[in-house]
This record gives structure tokens, C-alpha cells and sequence, in this order.
């Protein structure tokens, strides 16, 4: 049961395209913020840093030159003059305090504020630390206590621009994210519109085609790629259809045709007969004629039957191991008679040793329409050879006869259905080589024939050999 509109291939293809586009985006934000967010802070501790590190030193080479009060009053005013030039959002502050941890002075926003020395920093056990601290603002401060000569100095520095820039560059990610993934949205809806474009083109010319327009093709992009490739694919295909189409066509009416003369002669030869009375035995000898006709027609019908169960192509199950030579042998046995009663010298000139994979009766059907082909329009006093080989990969069978030959038109049609050789001594339907050809098709096999002017036809049917044991499986 349907339990809603089925996405297309585009729309699931955009969906998954701006899946992966917006779990990627958001893990590289992420990263990005984390390594921005390390970076800024990382600033702000190396600032805080270098102020107290300039301080120190200048607080060092006062103490070279001067007595310690002068060392005192020169630090005090130089905290302030450097608290007022500090950025305000800084809100820098400056205290010096004795080896005992008692204030000394103080400068900035450390003014008239009481923050205790670590006990690590006064125990001695550090000689400087730096860590955030709590003053009562909405932003934690950046302290660093360093222990100096006569002394502990120490600087404070407000965190609160360094937590904006950082909140800055989170925002622009929030806002951004959903426009990038919408942008991306949008982009692999394009990307999947211009990818899938061929198989709309597929799917309409698919829907085009019918019985009226078999000839029309899936048009082709010449990237090469992937869709072309079954553009290309389904155009063989629809080739092979259109000629199996037309093959059915004129099957149909070339049986229909081949059918309806002898009947119609069936039908009026009946109907003379009825006219008027007759003896006995010239009943019987409509009645035996009559039998003969439809003999003829009984074996036309078989012989389409074949024909169209070879074209299916021959069943895996019903493929056992054949050995050629007796099958070669059978059809020698079957066919020398005849031909000594119409003074034609058929000869089996070797028959080799090969094994195929196949059906048997099939087989014998395929060599027996080749025999019978041949000694047809082999004259009196004429010959038919059959040779047998084998290669490396398949088993080759010769067939060749001494009669008139083919003609060059008439060589190019010479395995259509209904294609009777002039001369032709029997009736016949004219599919006897058609089913030759179809039988060693089925059997991967091929058919070829030659006729060299005044030499006769020679027809080669070639075949693959059975694999070894080990690789049939």
C-alpha cells in the first residue's frame, strides 16, 4: 500500500548531497571554532605576558640604579600612567605586594580590591602562575603573580574582548551554517537536475518509441560516461529488438505465404474430386496424394517449431557432454544410401575426437540440414566430403560439395528463412539452413559459407569446446 509521494531520484540525491555538505560544514565550524577559540585565548594569556614581563624588567633596572623607596615611588607612578593607557575593555590592574604577601600599591581595577596571593607563589614552590580569577564582573580576568625581587608583583586583565571576538566568530557560524545549507541544498538539486538530465531523455524517447517508430535511438551525450554508456547500451538493445521485430514480420508472413499455396492446392484438388462421383481408385489415388501434401505440410510446421526453439536458445539444463565423432558418424551412416542412389560419392574424412557441450539431437539436426543442403544440389556423378578438426578452443566441421555453386546475391541471403537454392530438386520450406545457423548460434558456436564460382559450396561450422573437468562446475 502507498503511504505517500515517492521522492525522485533527484530529490533524494539533492537530499543526501546536502546531508553530507551540512554534517561536513558543521564538523569543520566546529573545528575551526575550537582552533579560533585556542588561538584568542592563547593571545590574551601571551599578552598579559609581555606586560608583566616589561614591567619586571624595568622594575629590575630601577633597582640597579635606585635606593628601594625611590624603587617604590617610581613603581606606583609608573602602574598608574600604565593602567590609564591601557585599553579600557581591558581593565588592566597592577599590585605590588611584600615576600609575606601584604599590598604594597595598587593600580588599575586591582584597586581597592582584595585578591589573595596562591599559596604556591608565596610558599615559594612556583616562581610565577598564571590563571583566570573571578573580581565580581561579568568576565572572569586573566591574573599572572610572579614573584620579583623584594617582592610579588602581579597583573590583572580583564577577559571580556577577547570573549566577544570569540562570541563574534560563533555568531557569524550560527548565521552562516543555515545559508550554506541552503545554498548547498540548492546546488545539489542543480547538480543532480544536470546529472539525471540524460535519463529524462532516456525515459522520454523510451515513451516515444513504439510499433510505429522503431528506428528511433536514445540520443547519445559523447561524454563517455557512466549514462552514455547505457544510452548506448539500450540502444543496442532496442537495435536488437527492432531486428528480432522484424525477423518475427517476415517469418510470420513468409510461413504465412509458404503455407497458403499448398493448402489453397490442397483445398482445390479436394474440391475437383468432390465435383463429380469417382471409382475407388481414383479416390485412393486423391486420397494418397492428398496424404503426401500434408506430409510435406506436417514437416514445414516442425521445421518453424525447431526454428523458433533454437532461436530461444538452448536450455543450461539440457546441456550434457556431446562426443562429436559419433554424431558425425550417425548422420554418414543415414545419409550414404541416398546418396549412392543418386550416384553422388559422400565421404566422412575424419572425425575427430572432441567433446561439447550442447544437445545432441540438435547437433545431428545441424550436420543432418548441412548433409541433406548439399547432396541436394550436388549432380550425379558429383561428391560431398565431411571433415572434422580441432584447435586449441573449438571443433571445426567441414561440409563441401561439388555442385553448381552459389551465386553472389544469392550467397548473402543464403541463411534467411524461406531461401531456396535455384535448381533445388525438393520443395522443401527453405528453412533448413536457417535452423543450422540458429542451432550453432545456440551452441556459441558460428556458421560461415564459400563459394568460389564453379567450385561448389563449402559450409564450416565451428563450435567451443567442452572445458576441462575442473572448470565445469
Amino acid at each position: 500500500m502507498q503511504t505517500g509521494a515517492r521522492l525522485s531520484i533527484g530529490a533524494k540525491l539533492a537530499l543526501r548531497y546536502t546531508a553530507v555538505m551540512s554534517v561536513t560544514l558543521t564538523v569543520v565550524a566546529l573545528f575551526v571554532y575550537t582552533q579560533v577559540e585556542h588561538r584568542v585565548n592563547r593571545e590574551a594569556k601571551l599578552l598579559l605576558q609581555v606586560q608583566a614581563a616589561d614591567l619586571i624588567e624595568a622594575l629590575a633596572s630601577q633597582r640597579r640604579e635606585h635606593a628601594e623607596d625611590v624603587v617604590l615611588a617610581w613603581l606606583d607612578d609608573h602602574a598608574h600612567r600604565i593602567a590609564e593607557h591601557a585599553d579600557p575593555s581591558l581593565k588592566l590592574g597592577i599590585e605590588f605586594r611584600s615576600e609575606s604577601g601584604e599590598r604594597v600599591l595598587a593600580a588599575g581595577s586591582l584597586t581597592g580590591v582584595d585578591l589573595p596571593i596562591p599559596r604556591t607563589i608565596l610558599d615559594g614552590e612556583q616562581p610565577s602562575q598564571l590563571r583566570a580569577v573571578n573580581l565580581g564582573d561579568e568576565f572572569a580576568f586573566l591574573s599572572i603573580a610572579t614573584r620579583v625581587p623584594g617582592g610579588i608583583l602581579r597583573l590583572v586583565m580583564n577577559t571580556e574582548r577577547y570573549a566577544d571576538n570569540i562570541d563574534h566568530i560563533r555568531d557569524v557560524f550560527l548565521l552562516s551554517l543555515p545559508l550554506v545549507v541552503a545554498l548547498s541544498a540548492l546546488g545539489g538539486w542543480l547538480l543532480a537536475r544536470g546529472s539525471l538530465r540524460p535519463i529524462s531523455q532516456i525515459t522520454r524517447t523510451a515513451r516515444r518509441i513504439s510499433g510505429s517508430t522503431p528506428d528511433e535511438r536514445v540520443p547519445l551525450t559523447g561524454s563517455g560516461d557512466e549514462l552514455d554508456q547505457l544510452a548506448g547500451t539500450l540502444n543496442e538493445m532496442l537495435g536488437r529488438i527492432h531486428g528480432n521485430l522484424a525477423r518475427m514480420r517476415r517469418f510470420n508472413a513468409n510461413a504465412a505465404h509458404e503455407l497458403r499455396t499448398p493448402l489453397a492446392a490442397l483445398s482445390n484438388e479436394v474440391e475437383v474430386t468432390l465435383e463429380k462421383p469417382r471409382t475407388d481408385e481414383e479416390y485412393r489415388e486423391v486420397l494418397g496424394d492428398v496424404v503426401e501434401r500434408v506430409r510435406g505440410l506436417a514437416a514445414g510446421v516442425d521445421a518453424m517449431l525447431r526454428l523458433a526453439r533454437s532461436e530461444a536458445g538452448l536450455d543450461p539444463e539440457h546441456r550434457t557432454l556431446v562426443e562429436l565423432r559419433p554424431i558425425l558418424e550417425t548422420v554418414y551412416d543415414f545419409f550414404a544410401p541416398l546418396a549412392e542412389d543418386n550416384g553422388i560419392s559422400l565421404r566422412l574424412v575424419s572425425a575427430p575426437h572432441a567433446e561439447i557441450l550442447g544437445d545432441a539431437s540438435w547437433l545431428h539436426q545441424l550436420f543432418s540440414n548441412l548433409v541433406s543442403n548439399a547432396l541436394k544440389f550436388t549432380p550425379k556423378g558429383g561428391s560431398v566430403d565431411v571433415t572434422g578438426l580441432v584447435d586449441a578452443a573449438e571443433a571445426r566441421v567441414r561440409v563441401r560439395d561439388t555442385g553448381s555453386g552459389i551465386s553472389g546475391d544469392q550467397l548473402e541471403r543464403i541463411f534467411d528463412r524461406y531461401e531456396r537454392g535455384e535448381g533445388e530438386r525438393s520443395p522443401g520450406f527453405g528453412l533448413g539452413l536457417a535452423i543450422a545457423q540458429e542451432i550453432a548460434r545456440a551452441h556459441g558456436g558460428w556458421i560461415t559459407v564459400s563459394s568460389p564460382e564453379g567450385c561448389g559450396a563449402t559450409f564450416e561450422v565451428g563450435l567451443p569446446l567442452a572445458p576441462p573437468a575442473g572448470e565445469r562446475a
